[in-house]
């Protein structure tokens, strides 16, 4: 777990914006170059947001975000504070904006719950916890999204079916490992590190094993009606994100209300798609098939709508991180100097 800790404070850096942001900039760069129908009028375009939109884009920003924190407070048994809940949804969403999508932000989600006196077991619980539900969303309605979305393209299909694909098969054994026989899991684990050339995951693989068998112990303290009540919020925080886009295309295109299921179907596709990017947020990966998702509808404004919404999806984040970063990481080493001093106390 040190070493997860160690990646974790790495992680949670400053500088670590730069990547993704130069990553950005490259692929709206890329973007503008392919299509030669992009004018400086086209960019202009901008003016013509309608403003009651991009207001409610914001709000369903607001709502996504309360819905995590309460989340999290019910997870907690209300013991974070909703300051500190915003603080770790804003940071795990740092995390996960500067790291590839495959790998998110949940190891630093873990080192933000210990960092709130949250115990390690309690910690990796709730994080997988929230990962798996997270992933029922995908199982749940990307189905349907990819059904209805009308898309066809080859190379669609096949990256969102092998997506879809890890997820399921991450869901499953998370789901049977912390909800149902953590035992099997940790039998697993147990075997498979004697083979001889993964012996030297042996001790890690035991000691995280050991942790999702009393993960489970803690979870299973909540009744049918509590993980109901999770998995709705969960749903209604996931759709709020989705909506954000919704809006914003209804901000410069007058269409249909049945097209804005069409929209959410194919952002559904397009979110689990992303997940296998390798860049950190999907930078480059997701402004790529965004164009090709949405070109159709958008035509003119398609530039202008991909710039508006990923700034208020995935580099506000960045941003909300440099402001709180400072000041997290001096109370999180102040926090270790104090536990060090207590401990050689306590040895003495």
């Amino acid at each position: 777990m040190n070493d997860e800790v160690k990646k974790a404070e790495d992680t949670l850096n400053v500088k670590s914006i730069f990547l993704p942001i130069v990553l950005g900039l490259i692929s709206f760069f890329f973007l503008l170059v392919r299509d030669k129908n992009i004018t400086l009028n086209n960019l202009l375009l901008i003016r013509n947001i309608k403003i009651e939109y991009l207001i409610l884009s914001i709000l369903l920003i607001f709502i996504r975000d309360f819905l995590y924190i309460l989340r999290i407070r019910l997870l907690v048994g209300k013991s974070i504070s909703y300051l500190n809940c915003f603080i770790i949804i804003a940071l795990w969403e740092f995390a996960s904006a500067v790291t590839p999508s495959a790998v998110g932000g949940g190891f630093v989600a873990v080192l933000l719950f210990l960092h709130e006196g949250i115990p390690l077991g309690s910690a990796i619980a709730y994080v997988m916890v929230t990962a798996t539900f997270d992933n029922y969303f995908f199982l749940l309605l990307s189905p349907f999204g990819y059904l209805f979305s009308g898309l066809q393209a080859f190379s669609i299909s096949l990256i969102y079916f092998v997506s879809y694909v890890l997820i399921f098969v991450y869901s499953t054994i998370m789901t049977c490992s912390v909800f149902i026989k953590p035992e099997i899991f940790r039998f697993i684990i147990v075997n498979v590190t004697r083979i001889k050339f993964l012996r030297r995951f042996r001790e890690g693989g035991l000691k995280s094993a050991q942790e999702i068998v009393n993960s489970s112990k803690i979870l299973k303290r909540y009744g049918l009606k509590f993980w109901c009540l999770i998995l709705l919020i969960t749903l209604a925080a996931w759709i709020s994100r989705y909506l954000i886009l919704n809006s914003l295309i209804a901000g410069f295109i007058d269409f249909p209300l049945s097209q804005h299921f069409e929209i959410l179907c194919k952002h559904l596709v397009l979110w689990v798609t992303m997940l296998v990017s390798p860049t950190p947020g999907g930078v480059g990966f997701v402004e790529y098939f965004f164009n090709d998702f949405y070109a159709s509808t958008l035509k003119d404004y398609t530039i202008i709508v991909t710039m508006i919404w990923r700034l208020l999806t995935f580099y506000l984040y960045l941003f909300i991180g440099v402001i709180i970063l400072p000041g997290w990481i001096k109370t999180f080493k102040n926090r270790k100097l104090k536990n060090k001093a207590d401990n050689s106390d306590i040895s003495q």
